[in-house]
């Protein structure tokens, strides 16, 4: 009894070992896996340019106005103010994504590492803050703030513009490109109703550029001409195009065709050539012959004569 009570507890013992020793070096290899995740953000440019003045200022005898250093160090919490709104308004979806298997943890640990290294990071700029100018440290994060929030809005608005421009541009074009010439002519004429027409579309531009009520219509009609003699151009263009190279086809196939004909002169010269030789030449049988029908041709004229 004893025995097998010795056994078994050098059986639990063994695998307690085994089991052990599988999650100390399991943890190890996370551990150096997570040391070697790359950064959220790899770089933070403002943050070199504040640290750069600073250590001009202690290195080299060049004095850094302090306005240029809080303004380098107003730009980095302006940048740690957008990644802190990127990380918060990121982080649930992220953490949907891992639990539904999605993503793998080491992206949720290496967006927890860029989290906690933006947290140091703006402790860090409190910390400077403080050193430039006393109590700035508290109300910098709150102006950065508002500086980000103030350009977003101006790029919002920028591209708002943008569309509607492209919008009411695209309005008038449909327009424009629905007119006869007669139609657009008259579209450029105060009073009529094609000018009404494209006025009424014109409202739009003016109120998102201060551009007075019909000057669109004449720029619309301007550009409409220009595009017009553009789309003729490079319709005459294509034109001559195609001509000059149908001409050269045609002066290609001629160059074959006299190369050909020359050619077959060549042939029929050569061929001609040497029959007159074979004529010329001809074979010691022939010759012979020639003879024969010729002393043949003496004795019968002689019998002739004698009788």
């Amino acid at each position: 009894m004893a025995s097998g009570t010795g056994m078994l507890l050098v059986y639990i013992l063994g695998w307690g070992l085994v089991f052990g020793t599988f999650v100390h070096y399991y943890h190890k290899r996370k551990a150096q896996k997570l040391t070697r995740l790359e950064a959220w953000y790899p770089s933070h440019p403002e943050r070199d340019i504040y640290y750069a003045l600073v250590n001009l200022q202690k290195t080299t005898s060049t004095a850094v106005p302090s306005e240029t250093l809080r303004s380098a160090l107003f730009r980095r919490a302006m940048t740690d103010i957008m990644r802190a709104v990127e990380i918060k308004t990121n982080k649930p979806t992220l953490l949907s994504l891992v639990k539904s298997g999605a993503i793998s943890e080491e992206l949720l640990h290496q967006f927890n590492a860029a989290e906690a290294e933006n947290d140091a990071e703006m402790m860090s700029v409190v910390q400077e803050a403080e050193k430039l100018q006393k109590g700035w440290g508290g109300s910098i994060f709150y102006a950065a703030s508002e500086m980000v929030n103030n350009t977003r809005l101006r790029e919002l608005r920028e591209e708002m513009l943008k569309l509607n421009f492209e919008s009411a541009n695209c309005s008038r074009s449909i327009m424009m490109e629905n007119m006869s010439p007669e139609e657009r002519k008259r579209a450029t004429t105060d009073g009529t109703k094609e000018n009404e027409a494209l006025k009424k579309n014109d409202v739009i531009l003016s109120s998102i550029f201060n551009m007075p009520i019909g000057e669109g219509v004449k720029i619309a009609a301007a550009a409409q001409a220009k595009r017009q003699a553009e789309t003729q151009k490079a319709a005459v263009t294509k034109g001559q195009k195609q001509g000059e190279a149908q001409e050269k086809q045609e002066e290609d196939k001629q160059d074959k065709q006299d190369k050909q004909d020359k050619q077959d002169k060549s042939q029929e010269s050569e061929k001609q050539e040497k029959q007159d030789e074979d004529d010329q030449v001809k074979s010691p049988s022939d010759a012979a012959s020639d003879q024969v029908d010729a002393t043949t041709e003496s004795k019968e004229k002689v019998e002739v004569e004698q009788a």
